[in-house]
């Protein structure tokens, strides 16, 4: 379907083996990407009693159809598990660079499964994907690891954790390229069961749009209202922090787990 790269990729990190499959467009239409998505993968094809920290638990990593279309605000991308916070099942979402870049690599989402013997990053590059050893890596913060890939050429889009991850800190986050991350459910700890240090991907695939012509217009009037928003003006110039008066008024400020705020 328009919108969407036309396949998935399924890394076997017990195996070392890198495949790609695809869902029905009748799946994809009624699980519209993201989290919704990866949970519908779940409950159908995976054991749901596995321990989070566990090779059998499955770790989710899935754009949308808006991803990478350059729609205000559609860069948002999801990663998704059993919660080793929580026991019970576990996503987090985040901005950034990763989720377009995966699209224009080739792949609309990730399944990982299994568990590398030794530190592994997986490498993503104009739809051909692949396992590589990080033992030099491990130990290393999410910075580092990231000027680590920036070096060697700097349109990567780095997905990584840091030591908290590899010593499976429950509520240890990732990182994507240094400023977005993945906070909530400790996704960070089931990268670091697996031994999966990072995920760098590179692309330049177009996404087809089904009307491009429509696509404009509505992106044109998006971006007027979005201009004409003080709200939006305030995010701009203080990203997040612009945004904590109101979810303060409104309670959703995680102050003591939402207990209070």
């Amino acid at each position: 379907m328009n919108g969407y790269a036309g396949r998935f990729l399924n890394v076997d990190l017990t195996a070392g083996i890198c495949s790609s499959f695809t869902l029905a467009d009748t799946w994809l239409k009624k699980f519209i990407g993201g989290s919704s998505l990866a949970a519908s993968l779940y409950l159908e094809k995976f054991n749901l009693h596995a321990d989070p920290l566990a090779p059998e638990n499955p770790l989710m990593i899935m754009t949308g159809p808006l991803v990478a279309s350059g729609f205000p605000g559609s860069s948002r991308f999801a990663v998704a598990a059993k919660s080793p916070q929580t026991g019970i099942w576990g996503e987090a979402a985040c901005g950034g660079t990763f989720g377009p870049e995966l699209k224009r690599a080739g792949y609309d989402g990730i399944v990982i499964t299994g568990q590398s013997p030794a530190p592994a990053t997986i490498s993503i590059i104009n739809g051909t994907a692949a396992i590589s050893p990080a033992d030099n890596l491990w130990g290393k913060d999410i910075y580092e690891v990231t000027d680590f890939f920036k070096a060697q050429n700097k349109g990567l889009k780095v997905l990584a954790i840091g030591p908290a991850g590899e010593n499976l800190v429950k509520f240890s986050a990732v990182g994507n390229d240094k400023a977005h991350f993945l906070g909530r459910t400790g996704m960070g700890a089931v990268f670091g069961a697996k031994k999966l240090k990072a995920i760098v991907v590179y692309g330049n695939q177009a996404i087809l749009k089904a009307n491009e012509e429509q696509y404009k217009k509505i992106f044109k009037n998006a971006l007027a209202e979005i201009k004409d928003s003080a709200f939006a003006a305030s995010l701009h110039l203080m990203g997040s922090d612009a945004a904590v008066e109101l979810v303060m008024m409104t309670g959703d400020i995680p102050i003591k787990n939402w207990t209070r705020g």
